[in-house]
């Protein structure tokens, strides 16, 4: 596993039973997930059959976001899936993590 890969692991590991609101800006879209983590794994492209499933930190948990109508709504799934191909840390400070990936950027901060 790369550096840059471990070193978001650990941090999000030193976070576990708080919330992380995760804002990810991918072109012209803004996402914002409120995740309550409670574990975090790790899954390498090697393990997948379908190439758009790319190498990724599967945070488990549950979250919340809103939706078009500015409803807060229950995530489908108790999993959130960050995709880290590209992965390069901006930022890592205690309550904060920026970075960049191929897909997006992304900033995680404990609510």
């Amino acid at each position: 596993m790369e550096q840059s890969i471990q070193q978001l692991m650990d941090w999000l590991n030193n976070h576990l039973n708080e919330t992380i609101a995760i804002e990810k800006k991918e072109l012209r879209d803004l996402d914002k997930v409120h995740f309550n983590l409670e574990s975090v794994d790790f899954r390498s492209a090697d393990d997948v059959i379908d190439e758009y499933l790319g190498s990724a930190l599967i945070l488990r948990g549950f979250g919340s976001t809103l939706n078009a109508d500015g409803e807060l709504v229950s995530l489908p799934q108790s999993t959130y899936d960050l995709a880290v191909e590209g992965l390069q840390i901006v930022d890592l400070a205690d309550r904060k993590a920026e970075i960049t990936t191929d897909r997006a950027n992304y900033t995680l901060s404990v609510d």
